[in-house]
């Protein structure tokens, strides 16, 4: 058996709350093939789980800071065709030109940017438990693009 079917097996059998046991696993099938991060879906999957993720850890400021921003208009237009209009526009809220030149000598960012990242770190604290389901639902639903 191969590990992604492992993986989704062992992924059926659990609860959301338990996602997190599996999550860097499943997410790392994914990122480390470039035809199933072609997948609109498999992509929003990737973002909405680096966006939660670096909150977390660091704050979404980081996450924006780096993160390659074709991908996540990619992300935010699945998000919006799937009814998932909330969750899209909080991530696309803090979209911005951080690679802009003015901004990389001395990181001198508009308040209203850290403003911005500040609300989204909070709207992902208060939708915790249902970004967890949300994922853990969007990686069942990914399972017939992985065992093809």
């Amino acid at each position: 058996m191969s590990m992604a079917n492992l993986l989704f097996e062992k992924l059926e059998k659990i609860d959301h709350t338990e996602f997190y046991e599996i999550e860097p696993d499943i997410y790392a099938l994914f990122y480390n093939d470039d035809n199933l991060c072609s997948i609109p879906e498999i992509n929003a999957f990737l973002i909405v789980s680096e966006w939660f993720g670096t909150s977390d850890r660091s704050g979404v400021w980081t996450f924006y800071e780096v993160v390659n921003q074709e991908r996540v208009e990619a992300a935010v237009e699945f998000l919006k065709y799937n009814a998932f209009s909330e969750l899209a526009d909080m991530l696309k809220k803090g979209m911005h030109d951080y690679a802009n030149p003015k901004y990389q000598e001395n990181f001198d960012y508009p308040e209203e940017w850290i403003g911005e990242s500040e609300e989204i770190d909070l709207w992902i604290n208060q939708h915790r438990e249902w970004l967890e389901k949300w994922l853990f639902n969007v990686a069942i639903n990914c399972k017939r693009y992985a065992l093809r």
